[in-house]
């Protein structure tokens, strides 16, 4: 049996049947108006509108009260009520819900409501929103939040998600898995017409370490541009250098797996180079963690039941492979486990 209840999306174009996409941390169905809130919040409820995944928003002004919308789905013939839980967390690629936080989320509902939580009817198949937004106070300046929506759907919706503690990337890529009910906003702006695109992604590290495959994911990136990023390690062995490389497909994803110890926090680093050809509006340049998971079949395993989480990546076993295997590296898949598409706007 398929996913039931309200669904939010991951990306545009996904649905329940989890077709295939690009990046899955770049959800529709999370509006950020900013300080202003939308004209016409109705806007949220055309089925044209949510098949272009508009009304678009990702405007976070600190320190203010912003307001965010969330929608979703009903997958059912009968019409329900759902419960969206909204969370905000610190940008990182790998967003552990032990670090989601609440505290500066308000909605205004019935007494018996969690203060993050909105509580929203949807007929047969139909589309329900918040059209009252939730209001969050980004807390620091300079910093770029992700939210995150969490969809309770049937009995004890009224009971707020367990944000319990994972320590390891195949944890995270088991709880991503089991929860499609979970959507994530993770996307920064960034101006396409500079002739160099250089930006950087924290990784927030497992609390049990661990192997992991941390690199860039190119998305519609013009053949005639060049790439390179960095990530510092614990050790020389473990210490990425990417040097700057020409694109050999739009697609281009060079991953290279590391080891970790317990708790270590680093950022990758990238830098775009364009060439002759201007990169096309929404193209993306996503930094990425994932995991081969653990044993032989994980990989069948997700093609079967969630394959919009893999990626056909370039693969280095080590830093060291960048330098005596160059571009002639196989093609393998692996699931991305946290993701933080930079969207070239022009």
């Amino acid at each position: 049996m398929g996913y039931q209840g309200l669904f939010i999306r991951d990306y545009v174009g996904e649905t329940p049947d989890n077709a295939k996409g690009p990046s899955w941390t770049q959800s529709p169905d999370i509006c950020i108006s900013g300080t202003v809130p939308l004209k016409d919040p109705q806007s949220l409820l055309d089925m044209d509108n949510y098949n272009k995944g508009l009304p678009d928003g990702d405007n976070q002004t600190p320190l203010q009260i912003n307001f965010v919308y969330a929608r979703g789905i009903n997958t059912e013939l009968v019409g329900i009520t759902s419960t969206i839980y909204l969370y905000y967390v610190d940008t990182s690629i790998v967003l552990w819900p032990q670090n989601w936080k609440m505290d500066t989320i308000m909605h205004t509902e019935g007494t018996n409501v969690p203060i993050n939580a909105a509580q929203v009817v949807a007929q047969a198949q139909g589309l329900a929103a918040t059209i009252e937004p939730f209001k969050w106070t980004p807390p620091r300046q300079d910093n770029h939040y992700c939210l995150v929506a969490w969809v309770k759907n049937g009995d004890d919706q009224l009971e707020p998600p367990d944000l319990y503690s994972i320590g390891t990337v195949n944890d995270m890529a088991n709880f991503i898995l089991t929860h499609p009910n979970v959507g994530w906003k993770n996307t920064i702006e960034v101006d396409a017409t500079q002739p160099t695109i250089e930006n950087y992604a924290t990784i927030y590290g497992a609390e049990n370490g661990g192997l992991l495959n941390i690199g860039v994911q190119c998305q519609n990136l013009p053949t005639d541009g060049e790439i390179e990023f960095s990530v510092p390690g614990p050790d020389a062995q473990n210490t990425i250098i990417f040097p700057r490389q020409a694109i050999p497909n739009p697609n281009f994803a060079p991953t290279v797996q590391v080891r970790w110890p317990d708790n270590f926090d680093s950022t990758i680093t990238f830098r775009y180079y364009k060439g002759k050809t201007d990169p096309p509006d929404g193209a993306n340049i996503i930094p990425i963690v994932g995991t081969n998971g653990t044993g032989t079949d994980f990989i069948e395993h997700v093609k079967r039941v969630a394959p919009q989480y893999l990626a056909d990546v370039n693969y280095y076993a080590s830093p060291e492979e960048i330098i005596t295997k160059g571009q002639g590296v196989p093609i393998k898949k692996i699931m991305i486990v946290g993701s933080v598409p930079f969207e070239l706007k022009r």
